[in-house]
C-alpha cells in the first residue's frame, strides 16, 4: 500500500537522506552542515509556497518511499517525481503519479495541464509517466540540459 500525503517539515530529513546527502558528501566535502541548512530552507519555502505542492510517499508503515514535487504556473504544472532506488522498477511511480493527479486536481482545479521534463537515459520514468498517460511531445531543454518533454492534459 502507498500513502502519499502533504510534506511537513519533519519529512525534511529523510528527503535529504534520500535525495541529497550522497552529493553534497562527494561534491561539498566539509560544507555538509551549510548544505543540510540550504536543503531544510529551501524545503521549508517548498512546503510554504503557493507555487508548489510537495507530496512524501510512504509506505503502509510509514517508511519513506519518496516524493512528488509540482511547479504551479497558471494553468501548468511542472511534475518531478523521486522514488528510492530499492522500488524502482516496481511500478510505485505510476501509482504514486496517478494519486497524486487526483490531489492535485482537487488541490487546484485551474490546473489543467502537467509536463514531465525526463531524460532520455531515465527508462523507468519513461515508462512510469506513458503508463499514466502523459504523450511525447518534444526534446527541450529544462535546466540547462535536454530532456523529453510529456504532457497530460487533465480536468
Amino acid at each position: 500500500m502507498i500513502i502519499l500525503r502533504e510534506t511537513i517539515e519533519e519529512d525534511i530529513g529523510d528527503i535529504y537522506l534520500s535525495v541529497h546527502e550522497k552529493y553534497v558528501k562527494k561534491y561539498y566535502e566539509g560544507k555538509e552542515k551549510q548544505q543540510w541548512e540550504i536543503h531544510k530552507n529551501w524545503y521549508k519555502f517548498l512546503i510554504n509556497s503557493d507555487y508548489y505542492e510537495l507530496y512524501t510517499v510512504l509506505d503502509e508503515k510509514k517508511g519513506f518511499l519518496g516524493y512528488v514535487k509540482y511547479e504551479i504556473d497558471g494553468e501548468c504544472a511542472i511534475i518531478n517525481i523521486y522514488i528510492i532506488p530499492s522500488v524502482r522498477g516496481k511500478k510505485y511511480a505510476k501509482k504514486v503519479i496517478g494519486i497524486s493527479l487526483e490531489k492535485l486536481k482537487n488541490k487546484r482545479p485551474d490546473v489543467s495541464i502537467v509536463l514531465a521534463y525526463i531524460l532520455e537515459e531515465n527508462l523507468f520514468s519513461k515508462k512510469a509517466f506513458i503508463r499514466s498517460g502523459f504523450t511525447f511531445d518534444c526534446i527541450e531543454k529544462y535546466n540547462g540540459t535536454k530532456h523529453m518533454l510529456f504532457i497530460k492534459c487533465i480536468n
